[in-house]
Protein backbone atom coordinates (compact mmCIF):
# COMPACT_ATOMS: atom_id res chain seq x y z
CA UNK A 1 0.00 0.00 0.00
CA UNK A 2 1.04 3.71 -0.45
CA UNK A 3 1.29 6.36 1.18
CA UNK A 4 -0.55 9.63 -0.87
CA UNK A 5 1.13 12.98 0.75
CA UNK A 6 -1.35 15.77 -0.61
CA UNK A 7 0.57 19.30 0.19
CA UNK A 8 -2.11 21.99 -0.15
CA UNK A 9 -2.39 25.79 0.49
CA UNK A 10 -5.91 27.00 2.27
CA UNK A 11 -7.23 30.18 3.65
CA UNK A 12 -5.87 29.97 7.19
CA UNK A 13 -9.50 30.54 8.95
CA UNK A 14 -10.16 27.42 6.15
CA UNK A 15 -8.12 25.01 8.40
CA UNK A 16 -9.80 23.52 11.06
CA UNK A 17 -12.78 23.29 8.96
CA UNK A 18 -10.74 21.35 6.08
CA UNK A 19 -9.37 19.16 9.38
CA UNK A 20 -13.07 18.28 10.62
CA UNK A 21 -14.67 17.65 7.21
CA UNK A 22 -11.38 15.05 6.42
CA UNK A 23 -11.94 13.91 9.84
CA UNK A 24 -15.94 13.29 9.42
CA UNK A 25 -15.11 10.38 6.67
CA UNK A 26 -13.34 8.26 8.74
CA UNK A 27 -10.56 6.46 7.21
CA UNK A 28 -9.94 8.77 4.50
CA UNK A 29 -6.82 10.78 4.92
CA UNK A 30 -5.10 12.60 8.33
CA UNK A 31 -4.64 16.40 8.11
CA UNK A 32 -1.26 17.77 9.11
CA UNK A 33 -0.64 21.52 9.55
CA UNK A 34 2.99 22.68 7.93
CA UNK A 35 2.76 26.61 8.43
CA UNK A 36 -0.19 27.89 10.09
CA UNK A 37 0.40 31.27 9.03
CA UNK A 38 1.02 30.22 5.40
CA UNK A 39 -2.17 27.97 5.42
CA UNK A 40 0.14 24.99 4.85
CA UNK A 41 -0.95 22.12 5.25
CA UNK A 42 -0.56 18.42 4.00
CA UNK A 43 -3.18 15.59 3.54
CA UNK A 44 -1.73 11.46 4.14
CA UNK A 45 -4.19 9.53 2.35
CA UNK A 46 -3.62 5.46 1.28
CA UNK A 47 -3.69 5.27 -2.79
CA UNK A 48 -7.64 3.28 -2.22
CA UNK A 49 -8.56 6.61 -0.52
CA UNK A 50 -6.58 9.71 -2.04
CA UNK A 51 -9.76 10.06 -5.16
CA UNK A 52 -12.13 10.47 -1.69
CA UNK A 53 -9.76 13.46 -0.69
CA UNK A 54 -9.80 14.62 -4.28
CA UNK A 55 -13.39 14.87 -4.42
CA UNK A 56 -14.03 16.24 -0.78
CA UNK A 57 -11.24 19.13 -2.10
CA UNK A 58 -13.00 19.67 -5.28
CA UNK A 59 -16.65 19.60 -3.64
CA UNK A 60 -15.14 22.38 -1.23
CA UNK A 61 -13.69 24.47 -4.03
CA UNK A 62 -17.82 24.53 -4.96
CA UNK A 63 -18.39 25.52 -1.48
CA UNK A 64 -16.38 28.62 -2.03
CA UNK A 65 -13.69 27.50 -0.06
CA UNK A 66 -10.11 29.08 -1.45
CA UNK A 67 -7.28 26.31 -1.82
CA UNK A 68 -4.50 25.18 -3.52
CA UNK A 69 -2.75 21.85 -4.28
CA UNK A 70 0.68 22.58 -4.77
CA UNK A 71 2.26 18.89 -4.44
CA UNK A 72 0.81 15.20 -4.99
CA UNK A 73 3.25 12.70 -3.84
CA UNK A 74 3.25 8.86 -4.02
CA UNK A 75 5.54 7.25 -1.66
CA UNK A 76 5.95 4.19 0.34
CA UNK A 77 7.74 6.37 3.55
CA UNK A 78 4.97 8.39 5.26
CA UNK A 79 7.56 10.78 6.99
CA UNK A 80 9.94 12.02 4.09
Amino acid sequence: MWTIRIRLCICRSDIVYLNSIIDSYDGVGIVRTVDKEKGEVIIYSSNSMYRWVIGILDALKNEGVKLNILELEKSELVDK
